[in-house]
């Protein structure tokens, strides 16, 4: 029998111009058996059964026409440069006939024949569906979103974690599957016509290349491109390949819902034709992501998928109610102010934030009634206690809730010191900027309290009266800087470069601290030595030790003021990268 080609909504006639797709109407395709080189197939009918060569265009620029006998694959060339894949539109159809055929036979049928029959059938089912792959969900959308609430939200994996694992690689979507977080994935097409796990247009940012995806042959991808995640998350990492989407699919259609974006305009048709022909029953475990913009929402909703639309700080609530009937979750940037938000939230339907990688941005978002937490760290934001005493750094690999002030920038991520001082670590932006350090927190305090033991040094000596150090204290894991105002107070322990050593205490608001007790004189830094400190927080007191020399202290200074189980690194007033602090061997002790 002749199968039907085209004739629904992603079946259109398109050239690529730039990063755009045009429609192009009345234009004349051939139709070949290979998508490149072959045969030209030229035993065609369009849709009432008149014989044709060749496929033309309608006005509108729909596709749609009868192929050669029992040909269920083609490829149509419009003379746009490339030949694009089509699956037979009504394949699915024919293999559900069959099967309703052969049920309605067994049924008829002997009892003796009943089981041989049901046998038969089956089989011939199992056969013709293997054509299509069609996986089923076990996870679906459903089972991961509705009992999601502000006080249990949903913790998706943005980018497949990309602040603690090379974003959008298997690498990443593996290690979130295996804690059940669902999958954010964005795609791109290549040149030709592959669907590839990238944020970008271009590959400039995360891998060893430059241009545009679309400028590689998937080929060229496959044995060529690889990310460079170290500057983002240490030299221990081994750079990762770029993995298809069908990839991705085949691993984890069904086992964790995924919400999928097509990022750039050429990528949106490859990857509506992919799961159409391919993936079926994917709207019962997949999210089609997309900006407010698009146009490609009523597809979606066509054919049941669940849609989550994000927003820009500017959408009007004009636009919004645009789309509001095509709309089944809203997204929400956590820049975006609390009143925004809780306008979002009231008009009614779940929203989900993006992205999150503080625990202090679940506890803002949840109280504004957010639902779902799009995060680039999801293990670490979505649960409340430590996963380490003591630091690792020799390993070089970024910790999970190592948070830097801006997230996904290497330029303010934690820098891991090169041979021949691996295991040193330190804060290269500047200035005032510094690395909260969540893995360790919130501290486990001890019957007497706790105790931060560190090592810290300066490779080259700053002006005498610049100094780095640690600060600690602080209730949440919101980003800390010095002579900044800051949303939680804490303790900052300060280190001169000329030896002068102090506490200071920082209230939330003010700009600038209070010394705590007396400035103690210790003995100058030496370029590149280390030097050794223990911080002691009691209920009642505060303590701060140098114990390389003699047994500087600060004494134990009775302070309550705080008592918040977070720290982490900082710069303190240096003002040249050159002589920034490092630090290394940090512990955590109970007292």
């Amino acid at each position: 029998m002749r199968h039907l080609f085209g004739g629904t909504t992603s079946d259109y006639a398109m050239q690529q111009v730039g990063n755009q797709l045009l429609l192009r109407p009345g234009a004349t395709g051939q139709v070949w058996n290979a998508i490149v080189g072959g045969a030209q197939l030229t035993d065609l009918t369009d849709t009432t059964g008149v014989p044709i060569t060749s496929v033309i265009a309608a006005s509108d620029g729909a596709v749609a026409f009868y192929g050669p006998e029992d040909v269920t694959e083609c490829f149509i060339d419009f003379g746009f440069g490339r030949r694009y894949t089509l699956i037979a539109s009504d394949i699915a159809s024919t293999v559900s006939a069959r099967l309703d055929g052969l049920v309605a036979a067994a049924a008829d049928d002997a009892t003796t024949k009943a089981n041989a029959a049901e046998a038969g059938a089956v089989a011939t089912a199992a056969s013709s569906a293997a054509v299509l792959y069609l996986p089923n969900a076990i996870t679906t959308v459903d089972s991961i979103i509705s009992p999601a609430t502000p006080a249990a939200p949903v913790y998706f994996a943005h980018r497949g974690g990309g602040m603690v694992r090379p974003e959008h690689t298997l690498v990443g979507y593996r290690a979130a599957a295996a804690m059940r977080y669902p999958l954010e994935i964005s795609v791109n097409v290549d040149a030709s016509g592959e669907l590839w796990c990238l944020h970008d247009p271009t590959v400039d940012r995360t891998t060893n290349r430059t241009g545009n995806l679309n400028g590689y042959t998937t080929e060229e991808i496959g044995q060529q491109v690889q990310t460079n995640s170290r500057s983002l998350l240490g030299a221990g990492w081994a750079e990762q390949r770029l993995v298809p989407l069908r990839q991705v699919l085949d691993e984890f259609l069904g086992k964790v819902p995924i919400l999928l974006e097509p990022k750039a305009n050429d990528a949106v048709v490859p990857c509506q034709q992919l799961l159409d022909a391919s993936y079926p029953h994917a709207p019962r475990s997949v999210i089609w992501k997309a900006h407010i913009g698009t146009l490609s929402l009523p597809w979606a909703k066509a054919r049941g998928y669940r849609t989550w639309v994000y927003l820009d700080s500017g959408t009007s609530d004009a636009t919004m109610d645009g789309k509001d009937s095509l709309v089944d979750y809203w997204g929400v940037n956590t820049t975006f102010t609390d009143l925004r938000i809780s306008q979002v939230v009231a008009r009614g339907k779940p929203v989900f934030a993006w992205a999150v990688y503080r625990r202090s941005q679940v506890a803002r978002l949840a109280g504004l009634g957010v639902v779902g937490m799009m995060s680039s760290d999801p293990q670490y934001v979505s649960t409340s206690a430590p996963q380490r005493t003591a630091s690792r750094w020799d390993l070089q690999i970024k910790e999970p809730g190592c948070t830097p002030t801006i997230d996904y920038d290497p330029d303010y991520a934690l820098q891991f010191a090169p041979s021949p001082d691996v295991g040193w670590v330190s804060v290269a932006a500047l200035p005032f900027q510094s690395v909260g350090l969540g893995t360790y927190c919130p501290i486990a305090v001890g019957a007497g309290g706790y105790r931060i033991s560190f090592d810290m040094k300066f490779k080259v000596l700053p002006a005498s009266t610049l100094h780095g150090g640690i600060y600690f204290g602080k209730q949440s894991d919101d980003p800390y800087r010095f002579s900044q105002s800051n949303v939680t107070g804490g303790y900052h322990l300060v280190m001169r470069a000329n030896g002068q050593m102090q506490l200071n205490r920082h209230t939330a608001g003010s700009t600038s601290g209070t010394t705590l007790g007396s400035v103690v004189a210790t003995t100058a830094p030496v370029a590149d030595a280390a030097m050794s400190f223990q911080v002691d927080m009691t209920s009642t007191t505060v303590e701060v030790r140098r114990t390389d020399g003699v047994g500087w202290t600060t004494g134990a200074l009775a302070d309550t003021t705080y008592r918040g189980g977070y720290f982490g690194l900082s710069n303190g007033s240096i003002t040249d990268v050159a002589t920034r602090p490092y630090w290394r061997n940090l512990v955590v002790t109970q007292l």
